[in-house]
């Protein structure tokens, strides 16, 4: 994760798809890690619930974190600002969010 957005070229009509988990070796795009960490998290809950330190309901607390890339597309040939930092609230787009962090 980084503190300042990625500058990017963006093709019209290409499809991108934007990592939420930071966890990417390919940022500011997703390369398929969030899988690592949503089963890290799905293993990490298993293993809690088996030693009583949640209950099943805490399944739902870990569900809400899932993380999956936000798939997009430009509608024309375009340079844009696309967030490093993960906190944007317009994602995959730099909102200024990391100038808080």
């Amino acid at each position: 994760m980084k503190k300042q957005p990625y500058l990017v070229t963006l093709e019209k009509g290409k499809n991108y798809a934007w990592c939420e988990c930071a966890e990417s070796q390919t940022q500011p795009f997703c390369d398929g890690s969030h899988t690592k960490v949503n089963k890290r998290n799905e293993n990490l809950v298993e293993n809690l619930q088996e030693i009583s330190l949640i209950s099943e309901d805490s399944q739902k607390l870990i569900a809400a974190d899932t993380k999956a890339p936000v798939v997009f597309s430009a509608d024309k040939d375009t340079e844009v600002s696309l967030c490093g930092c993960k906190e944007s609230n317009n994602a995959p787009y730099c909102s200024g969010a990391h100038r808080n962090i």
